[in-house]
């Protein structure tokens, strides 16, 4: 069952305390290669691999944004793009204070649909408006019907594009690698629109 509720994130609130850790250190990106068409050398599409765990579920895109560095940079720190919004029906941000990192906060999500559940994401990001980045993220509180949510992307600037990479690992009640190729298929293509000036997309359930 997949929900597409849009809404409004909020400001982030300023000053909350921090509960998450700072390593910066990229999950496994499993041996995939950004594509190339031929005649195109950074051609704006994914390539997706997934695979199972005994613990957890995975999911790796790579692919690329045509668009600079700096507008990177403001895409990736944006929390709307990479929330689920196909499951996650409202969400908030709140900003952590230093976390000897870039730029740091939680993001709270409320799932309705099977049953009402919420849970906290938290985000780091290094990097800037020059040279590439990096960000993880993962579940630090919240319902125990997610027993593992994290996740780490990279953008690498060559020549006028960015190398974009996400990687996603999910544990959940009834989750399989399928909700884990949607998910980063989904993230690509938030940071597509975002990075274009173009709005989120919507999906229908």
């Amino acid at each position: 069952m997949l929900l597409t509720l849009l809404l409004a994130c909020p400001a982030p609130d300023e000053g909350a305390d921090s509960g998450a850790t700072n390593d910066l250190s990229m999950l496994d990106v499993h041996g995939v290669e950004a594509p190339v068409d031929d005649d195109d050398a950074s051609p704006e599409r994914g390539v997706v691999l997934s695979g199972s765990e005994y613990e957890y579920d995975w999911a790796v895109i790579r692919g690329w944004v045509k668009v600079d560095a700096a507008t990177m940079w403001q895409t990736v720190l944006n929390p709307d793009v990479a929330v689920n919004r196909r499951k996650v029906t409202e969400w908030t941000v709140t900003a952590l204070d230093d976390e000897g990192v870039d730029e740091a906060y939680v993001v709270n999500e409320v799932v309705t649909d099977p049953i009402p559940v919420e849970y906290d994401l938290t985000w780091l990001h290094q990097g800037n408006e020059t040279d590439g980045s990096i960000a993880v993220w993962e579940k630090t509180a919240g319902t125990d019907f997610v027993t593992l949510v994290r996740g780490g992307l990279t953008t690498v600037v060559v020549d006028d594009a960015i190398d974009f990479t996400a990687v996603f690992h999910l544990a959940t009640i009834d989750s399989d690698t399928a909700d884990t190729e949607l998910f980063v298929q989904d993230f690509y293509a938030s940071v597509l629109a975002v990075a274009h000036g173009e709005p989120l997309p919507e999906w229908g359930e």
